[in-house]
């Protein structure tokens, strides 16, 4: 049907119908590009501002990111663990742990005292080492059971 109609004006032009009825779709199939082709080029420049705006903002964080995660790792675990908010609205707390360069498991760990009998026994360990530096583990058990101290190998 598009080709009967086109058949005169190819007449008029001296050009092949199927050529006229190509050139009349094409512009049927982007003629609403004809009045806002130069509202695209405008919007396609502030689309490409605004990305390299955000590539810088991405950049200049991560050297920051970088930045407080080499001076936080030369912090005390204990420091860090203060740092992390648990009830933070956005972070969760395996995201504070990475961000400060703290396994979990150092965030959750209570350091337990040590018992009474263990801090007397370690006391006359030190004395007996000042007394005798070259002695090893097995002279300072023979030591520590002559004082009444029962202790083996492994627990020295």
């Amino acid at each position: 049907m598009a080709a009967r109609r086109s058949r005169p004006i190819a007449a008029d032009h001296a050009i092949h119908p199927i050529q006229g009825s190509q050139w009349k779709r094409q512009l049927l199939d982007g003629a609403s590009e004809l009045f806002t082709r130069g509202k695209k080029d405008k919007d396609k420049e502030e689309v490409q501002a605004k990305e390299a705006e955000l590539f810088q903002q991405i950049n200049r964080l991560q050297v920051e990111l970088e930045w407080l995660i080499t001076s936080l790792s030369c912090s005390d675990a204990r420091e860090l663990r203060k740092l992390v908010d648990h009830d933070h609205p956005e972070l969760s707390v395996s995201r504070y742990c990475a961000l400060l360069g703290l396994p979990r498991s150092t965030l959750y760990y209570r350091p337990t005292p040590e018992l009474e009998s263990t801090l007397r026994i370690m006391a006359r360990i030190d004395a007996l080492y000042l007394e005798d530096p070259c002695s090893g583990s097995s002279r300072m058990v023979d030591y520590l059971a002559r004082d009444g101290i029962p202790i083996s190998r492994d627990r020295m």
